[in-house]
């Protein structure tokens, strides 16, 4: 209901703009009424207002109407869920509740696909808005047959998907592309890996970065980044590599690579075990260590976690959580889950993996030692039978403005 009630709300107002400006082609309110204005509409609305006249698609188009939308997106984040079936991909994002106190139902009420020309592999998580996306297939040239990997980024908010240009080499070899973003420039910049196939080590190290060009006609290009220390290859994996105010944290093998985005200038941090096969994530702004694969049902007892507690000095702190009492008695029996991250102070947030009927999320309260299950709209239905792998991401922002290089 609040959802038609919304959309009602955005036609009216687009509709009253719509007239003013037909009435004149010069914009018929102040330029900072005009943004306030704008930043408050749904995604759809600002799509549809964007094609409603050329004074208006520069408004949309300006640094400070995306800095408010973004501003106001961040205070208010969303959930992000992604799942695709062989060269389409798809996405849908729900309001975040914000520590809820009891049992809730929220809908996902905006759905976004993309098609590719090649199946999809993988897709990283939502960095500040954008997804990097992996496809890979064949193609036949004059009937012989190529392998082809590309990357895509994604942007779930406007529908619109840029292919990552290829990182410039000579040599024969595997590559990888990371997504990062700098919180204090407010650029998104992709860290292009080559690596050698027999070694597993990579050799080059390259990065790209996203709207940062001075001029409309200046194309930006791959540019050598010094890396310094010996790094084995990473995992494309989402789960594997995220980024953490400005540093991207990537896990292989025996190493966790830092590289911070805006200097872009690589470290490392010694890690707490001796293997690491753990899921990387936020945990208030400190990189945390969970069991990669790990999966929780209602007669588990404990969570464990690693958190890097100083990353110069490396040091890590174990913590042990014993789950509530009332865990049992809320969970689904018939449900596994595993940790999408943390929501605050000893506040976990935990989703099945898996697009069940009716999907449902969790809010695990330590400190209050309480339970709240929110049950998604929208999600279970995707698929009749056995459904969809669905990847479950927080704290999403919608990003409005539109990618370039």
């Amino acid at each position: 209901m609040k959802s038609r009630r919304r959309q009602r709300k955005d036609r009216r107002t687009s509709s009253s703009l719509v007239d003013t400006d037909q009435q004149d082609s010069s914009l018929p309110l102040p330029i900072d009424l005009t943004i306030d204005i704008f930043s408050r509409l749904s995604l759809k609305s600002i799509a549809i207002s964007r094609c409603v006249s050329k004074p208006w698609a520069l408004v949309l188009g300006r640094s400070d109407f995306r800095d408010l939308r973004l501003t106001r997106s961040q205070a208010r984040p969303r959930l992000l869920f992604a799942f695709w079936e062989g060269n389409n991909l798809f996405f849908l994002s729900s309001p975040q509740p914000q520590s809820p106190d009891e049992m809730l139902s929220v809908a996902a009420d905006h759905h976004m696909s993309f098609s590719f020309d090649h199946p999809v592999k993988d897709i990283s998580a939502s960095v500040n808005g954008l997804v990097c996306v992996r496809i890979s297939g064949h193609r036949f040239v004059n009937g012989r047959r190529f392998k082809v990997e590309e990357s895509v980024l994604c942007n779930p908010s406007t529908g619109q998907s840029l292919t990552i240009p290829k990182v410039k080499t000579r040599k024969r070899v595997g590559i990888v592309s990371l997504l990062g973003y700098d919180p204090v420039e407010k650029l998104h910049k992709v860290l292009g890996m080559i690596w050698l196939l027999h070694k597993g080590t990579t050799m080059e190290h390259q990065v790209l970065t996203l709207g940062g060009g001075r001029g409309s006609d200046e194309k930006l290009t791959w540019r050598m980044a010094e890396c310094g220390i010996t790094c084995p290859c990473p995992s494309s994996a989402g789960t594997q590599n995220i980024c953490i105010g400005g540093v991207f944290y990537y896990i292989q093998a025996h190493m966790i690579i830092c590289f911070d985005v805006r200097t872009e200038k690589y470290s490392f941090v010694e890690h707490p075990k001796r293997k690491l096969n753990h899921r990387l994530l936020d945990c208030n702004g400190k990189l945390a260590l969970v069991p990669l694969g790990k999966s929780y049902y209602f007669d588990s007892e404990t969570v464990k976690m690693w958190v890097l507690e100083d990353p110069e000095r490396h040091e890590w702190s174990k913590r042990v959580y014993g789950l509530p009492p009332m865990w049992k008695d809320v969970v689904d029996p018939e449900e596994s889950l595993v940790i999408v991250g943390v929501t605050g102070p000893n506040e976990f947030f935990m989703s099945s993996d898996y697009s069940g009927e009716p999907f449902q999320v969790y809010y695990c309260n330590f400190d209050k030692e309480t339970v709240t299950r929110v049950v998604i709209q929208g999600v279970g239905a995707l698929r009749s039978g056995m459904g969809y792998s669905i990847y479950t991401y927080l704290n999403h922002v919608e990003d409005v403005k539109l990618m370039e290089l």
